[in-house]
């Protein structure tokens, strides 16, 4: 789409669609429409696009269960409009779908920055008054800004952390290295709360190009890969499995790779089994470490 092409950048991870492009894309939007269509907006950004198109002589209603067609600003992963679907059989057509673009950057719409804010502060309102808050109160005030701000710092990473073990260095001998008590927190992407404790990382060096030496990572690599992988939604055991694939696959090509992650889960701890007190084990052993008992043995020694 033209308009998609001319959205401003907010910051590296969100683009802000003008006016301008909102109401081109409602044009192109109408287009697809048959001139019987009967459109409804589904909450809240749908409804602003509903509204666009009543302006362009689009018939619209409040009733979705004689609706033709639905609308919505953008679908992310399609989850609300299959909900809809499943309600109510009909299919939704978006300003945008992120589905069909290269890029999975938050998308702010005129109307949400119509209050000068950028985060969907409205999600965390919603959720408040849902469990019966009160937000008029003091303490709550700035509570939807900074669950937005906490999420945004606690889950900046996405992808692969390949480019933090680019960096390596040869030294003589071959030897086991571990950097222990590396402190780490998450998010469990069951509930969204939060789990940490520390993480064991250790690799026996591999052979160099150069004879007699070995190729070895900086020691605070090994702590900015657990940092990586552990700020997103996740599981221990996947961070675990990451982690120790992410240093095996690392420019310095270890032999094996161990890595050991101790962890207490509010998830578990202030709901659910209400332990808060049990500690969660998880291991991945890689090449010599899996295969070695030696090797597997001297890592736990030092773990």
């Amino acid at each position: 789409m033209e308009a998609q092409c001319a959205m401003a950048e907010l910051n590296r991870d969100s683009v802000a669609v003008t006016w301008d492009e909102a109401k081109a894309l409602a044009e192109k939007l109408r287009d697809k429409l048959p001139g019987d269509a009967a459109v409804f907006g589904i909450p809240l950004g749908g409804q602003y696009v509903a509204a666009m198109l009543a302006a362009l002589g689009v018939s619209v209603t409040i009733d979705p269960s004689i609706a033709t067609h639905f609308v919505d600003d953008v679908i992310d992963s399609g989850a609300t409009a299959g909900k809809w679907y499943n309600d109510y059989g009909v299919s939704t057509i978006p300003l945008i779908d992120k589905r069909d673009l290269e890029g999975k950057r938050w998308i702010v719409f005129p109307w949400e920055l119509a209050n000068g804010e950028e985060e969907p502060t409205d999600a965390v309102t919603r959720l408040l008054q849902w469990i019966g808050e009160d937000l008029e109160r003091e303490g709550l005030v700035d509570t939807p800004k900074r669950v937005c701000k906490a999420l945004k710092e606690m889950c900046f990473s996405t992808g692969l952390a390949h480019e933090i073990l680019d960096a390596t260095f040869d030294l003589p001998g071959d030897q086991m290295v571990m950097l222990r008590g590396i402190r780490f927190s998450s998010l469990c992407e069951h509930h969204m709360l939060p789990f940490g404790g520390t993480a064991a990382v250790a690799y026996v060096a591999s052979e160099s190009t150069k004879k007699h030496y070995y190729t070895y990572y900086g020691i605070s690599k090994l702590a900015r890969v657990v940092n990586w992988y552990s700020h997103r939604l996740q599981t221990q055991e996947r961070i675990t499995h990451q982690v120790a694939h992410a240093i095996m696959n690392g420019n310095a090509r270890p032999f094996g790779v161990g890595v050991v992650l101790r962890a207490h889960h509010s998830c578990m701890g202030c709901r659910g089994a209400n332990q808060p007190d049990a500690q969660m084990v998880s291991s991945c052993m890689l090449g010599v470490m899996l295969n070695s008992a030696d090797a597997r043995a001297e890592l736990m020694a030092l773990a």
